[in-house]
């Protein structure tokens, strides 16, 4: 099996200097993959300079924490303060699923009819890794809309879990001091083999994020790291293919289902009843036969740790 590796800058949409610092990575080569911020002052400065770059990996960085909700606040009470704005990280309060629900598809739903479909779904301050509750209702929503979903360290223990596609390994990890551009080569020099999933948070910053977010001066450095020549030309040495989570969806044998439907939908045989399980698997065995009846050859599908930033 092959060594891949997605590098994805989170944050993209958050302010313009975060956009052009994260852009620049990707042109350096540093990164291969953002994650974008649909309610935050940057988001359409996002979008005029991803318009650009067609094969930029951009998935959607679902947010509960920072700014107000696509959503009207008033629809969504429960994941909001008396001024409309978000929850911060740090408060102590209960989450209303529903209202979950309702926001993820409201920021899914800006993403799309602004931009194009998302590559992959994750989540701002690690949501999903941190709430059992926010994880499987990403998870769902993944399936349902066949997008990977970023891989949580935290294994939640919940009955009959969805289980969207993910890379194999995430590596959640800080670049800003003066180790960090040897920490990402150690990192690369023992990637193990699959797809692993490189999280970091390259940018400039601007008076914009100055009023958002207490990570700024980091940004940089670890902008400065992610635009080092040595990071792609150590993946070229060591034959790790750089991809965004596209490669996961080309990779896919068989779609992803939730649990409460069937893992295979079986044809309607206006003959038979489609409840008729053993009718369904007798027509399948059969299909190569006919197949080879034909001339006509089958075709098989060969596609085949925490921190709070």
């Amino acid at each position: 099996m092959s060594r891949q590796v997605i590098i994805n800058a989170d944050d993209f949409g958050l302010s313009p200097a975060i956009n052009e610092g994260i852009i620049k990575a990707y042109q350096a080569g540093g990164i291969t993959s953002t994650s974008m911020m649909v309610n935050m002052p940057g988001f359409d400065h996002a979008l005029h300079a991803a318009r650009s770059l067609p094969d930029f990996g951009i998935g959607l960085h679902f947010n509960l924490t920072y700014g107000c909700p696509v959503c009207d606040p008033g629809s969504v009470s429960s994941l909001v303060k008396k001024d409309g704005s978000f929850h911060n990280g740090n408060s102590v309060y209960v989450r209303d699923p529903a209202d979950i629900i309702k926001e993820l598809d409201a920021q899914w739903n800006q993403f799309i009819e602004a931009f194009r479909y998302p590559t992959h779904l994750d989540a701002h301050h690690l949501l999903h890794q941190n709430d059992p509750m926010i994880y499987q209702i990403m998870s769902e929503k993944a399936i349902r809309e066949n997008v990977p979903l970023r891989k949580s360290q935290i294994v939640h223990s919940i009955p009959q879990a969805p289980t969207p596609r993910m890379t194999e390994m995430i590596l959640l990890d800080t670049y800003g001091d003066n180790e960090g551009l040897q920490r990402l080569l150690h990192h690369l020099f023992t990637l193990q083999e699959g797809t692993t999933e490189i999280v970091c948070h390259p940018g400039y910053v601007d008076d914009i994020l100055l009023g958002i977010s207490e990570w700024t001066d980091i940004r940089e450095r670890e902008l400065a790291v992610f635009m080092n020549e040595e990071i792609p030309r150590t993946m070229r040495a060591l034959n790790i293919l750089p991809v965004n989570y596209t490669a996961l969806k080309k990779s896919l044998e068989e779609p992803c289902e939730l649990p409460i439907r069937p893992s295979t939908p079986q044809p309607i045989n206006k003959k038979t009843s489609r409840h008729n399980p053993n009718r369904a698997v007798k027509r399948k065995r059969k299909t190569p036969q006919l197949f080879k009846k034909r001339g006509i050859k089958s075709r098989l599908s060969t596609a085949r740790t925490r921190k709070r930033v």
